[in-house]
């Protein structure tokens, strides 16, 4: 099975036929910081190779086109489960002499277990929300209470591990027998979980959620996902 790069993959690959053996082991070390820790750690990688090679207008943007499309590779590679020569024919046909190819596929094997690892741990299928009931609750003052009132929020979620279609409910049967038999496999991969904050926890809860949202429209994260799947 042939490794799947699109035009736009190859000719930031080709970028790196312009670096030295020392600026490419470089290079792919940043790449593997870029999959822990993100682009954002680079930038003075980034930036130092591309003065190295001003004389070619190369930019900092290029640089970490060039490293988004060896992470491509590296993840398509641990995905098809690529032989050696099949890992090695793009950068022999995008023109990488034999002492790059070298560097090239020692970082492919050298990290083909953390990606097959993460690829297994993404595909794992964890608890998803369904549903979410809750109620608010007020405490008032009392001689077993050092405050004059506590506010809390009462959360019951109901986790499932399968795709569930919110209408399900409504098209099936509302017997209760019928809803028995129908629901019966859901008890094997549904988890209920009864939850109650006090109102600065929620707060910080949904500030922490909104930040995960936001990072998740990133483009390091969209990269590493279409890649993935």
């Amino acid at each position: 099975m042939s490794l799947n790069l699109n035009t736009q993959q190859k000719l930031h690959l080709k970028t790196l036929t312009k670096c030295k053996s020392d600026d490419l082991i470089t290079l792919c070390k940043a790449a593997f910081d870029y999959l822990a820790n993100g682009s954002e750690q680079q930038v003075a990688v980034y930036q130092l190779i591309a003065d190295n090679y001003h004389h070619l207008n190369l930019r900092s943007e290029d640089v970490q086109h060039s490293v988004e499309a060896l992470i491509s590779l590296l993840i398509e590679s641990a995905k098809i489960n690529a032989e050696d020569t099949t890992a090695e024919r793009p950068f022999q046909e995008l023109g990488f002499s034999d002492k790059a190819v070298q560097i090239l596929m020692q970082f492919v094997h050298s990290k083909r277990n953390f990606i097959e690892g993460s690829i297994k741990t993404a595909n794992i299928r964890a608890y998803r929300l369904v549903n979410l009931e809750w109620r608010l609750e007020i405490r008032l003052a009392s001689r077993a209470l050092m405050k004059q009132s506590q506010i809390f929020v009462t959360m019951k979620l109901y986790l499932h591990t399968e795709p569930k279609s919110e209408n399900r409910d409504l098209l099936d049967d509302t017997s209760e027998q019928n809803a028995i038999v129908i629901h019966e496999d859901e008890k094997r991969n549904r988890k209920d979980v009864l939850v109650q904050i006090d109102l600065n926890s929620l707060k910080y809860m949904i500030q922490s959620l909104e930040e995960a949202l936001t990072e998740s429209r990133t483009r390091r994260v969209r990269n590493i996902i279409a890649a993935i799947h």
